[in-house]
């Protein structure tokens, strides 16, 4: 996740510091590479003895039906993950702080301590999968982390069935989200903030037309990141972030 936000940021002008755990193996060099051509920086790269993580997805026609994750690398980084940003390092000047939803509860917890030392600086957790969306909870309460997930990471993390991404948004602050950012697929997106709640539709898209869907919810808040720390108001925000998503799900990415 992180990653694949890093790239987006970096497509559109931003320079993200991106702080991830590599194998030291042939994967872990091709896909450092790549990260620092496409403008992201890797300087504080974690270098872990486990293979680099891997991703596989299952898709049909218009719909994503199974992922699995190896995340060894990712889970024994620990605290180490977090060294550049624990220690001044890395993150002067930044923007915002986004935790990957991959990343465990304790290494979680650290992050956001860092980034609380400075105020006013948002703290996004965008969601890795339902499965992993409950380790975001114990982390509400300060009313500082802002939410970028899908609905039904949102209801695995609430509890209970939401009727749509308004009401998935809605829970999220009742539970102490500063801030909450949900997709739904095709159906209406939202973002919400204590008393203000905006949506916005997709436009459709052929299912002749999509090359793949995994990936999407993360382009779509890269673009609504870049869009939010260039002072762009929630409904542009909204809309930049379903036109890279509508983007990403049509292009073939088997080359």
């Amino acid at each position: 996740v992180a990653a694949r936000l890093a790239l987006g940021l970096a497509g559109l002008g931003v320079r993200p510091v991106l702080l991830a755990a590599l194998g030291r193996d042939g994967p872990g060099r091709a896909l450092a590479r790549h990260l620092t051509r496409a403008g992201v920086e890797t300087a504080h790269l974690y270098r872990s003895g486990h293979a680099t993580g891997a991703y596989v997805a299952i898709e049909g026609p218009g719909a994503l039906h199974a992922a699995v994750a190896d995340c060894a690398a990712l889970e024994e980084a620990g605290d180490g993950l977090l060294a550049p940003l624990l220690s001044g390092a890395a993150g002067h000047g930044a923007g915002a702080l986004v935790l990957d939803g991959n990343l465990p509860g304790p290494t979680l917890a650290a992050a956001l301590r860092a980034g609380g030392g400075a105020g006013t600086l948002p703290v996004w957790a965008v969601g890795a999968s339902p499965a992993k969306a409950a380790r975001l909870r114990p982390h509400l309460g300060t009313g500082r982390l802002s939410l970028a997930l899908n609905r039904a990471e949102a209801e695995a993390l609430v509890g209970r069935a939401l009727a749509d991404a308004a009401h998935a948004a809605r829970a999220l602050l009742a539970l102490g989200a500063a801030r909450a950012l949900v997709t739904d697929g095709p159906r209406a997106c939202a973002d919400a903030v204590p008393g203000a709640l905006q949506e916005a539709q997709p436009t459709p898209t052929r299912a002749a037309c999509i090359a793949g869907l995994t990936g999407a919810g993360d382009a779509f808040f890269a673009a609504h990141l870049a869009a939010t720390l260039s002072g762009a108001c929630p409904a542009n925000a909204l809309t930049r972030g379903l036109a890279a998503a509508a983007a990403h799900i049509a292009t073939d990415r088997t080359a």
